[in-house]
């Protein structure tokens, strides 16, 4: 018999609602994906995935030294073709881990339980420019019969009709992300630039 609920992080527990302080110093990123080879990973016999991709973009505010847990308010998405989602799509992150989930939120955004429209995306986001998928066999996560797999990465979707549920095969997904730079950081970045350029002019003269 094929589980219910079949994604979630034991470590993202991540029962801290959306963390607001006065030191916080939310920031803007964008990111961008590309998800293919689904495999259902719920059982056997597997069936074919209904899709072949799904791509999409978003940009979420947020603190990376602060938990959130399905923030619908800091998150915009841009483009979401491929799959059906019934419920808001919202973020959960988990400062201590850098784990990042997007989904909907009727099942938690870090959770999807077959025989629903929902779906969800998984970041490492230890370096935030570099988002990276996270496989299967990280420690605490769950994918249908295929946990503890490192060929299939903990990103996927369901749908309404069927107990199934379709992840992605590692080698077949990019994370493609690209976050926008604090503007201090941008900043910096810039005087430098132009610092080297005057202090090239001086020594060519």
């Amino acid at each position: 018999m094929r589980t219910s609920s079949i994604f979630k992080a034991a470590a993202a527990a991540v029962s801290l609602g959306l963390a607001l302080g006065a030191a916080a110093s939310p920031v803007a990123h964008d990111f961008s994906f590309v998800l293919g080879g689904f495999v259902d990973i719920n059982g056997s016999p597997a069936l074919p995935s209904p899709v072949s991709q799904i791509t999409g973009s978003f940009t979420v505010t947020f603190d990376t030294a602060l938990n959130y847990d399905n923030d619908t308010a800091d998150v915009v998405v841009h483009m979401l073709t491929g799959v059906t989602v019934d419920s808001p799509i919202g973020f959960t992150y988990d400062a201590a881990s850098h784990t990042f989930f997007l989904g909907g939120t009727a099942n938690d955004s870090n959770f999807v339980v077959v025989g629903t429209n929902d779906f969800v995306l998984t970041y490492n986001l230890t370096d935030i420019a570099n988002p990276a998928f996270i496989p299967c066999d990280t420690p605490g996560f769950l994918c249908g019969a295929n946990t503890g797999n490192p060929a299939y990465d903990t990103s996927g979707f369901t749908t309404t009709g069927n107990d199934s549920l379709w992840f992605i095969a590692a080698a077949q997904s990019n994370p493609n992300g690209t976050s926008v730079p604090e503007p201090a950081t941008g900043a910096l970045v810039l005087a430098a630039m132009l610092g080297l350029a005057l202090s090239r002019q001086k020594s060519r003269r």
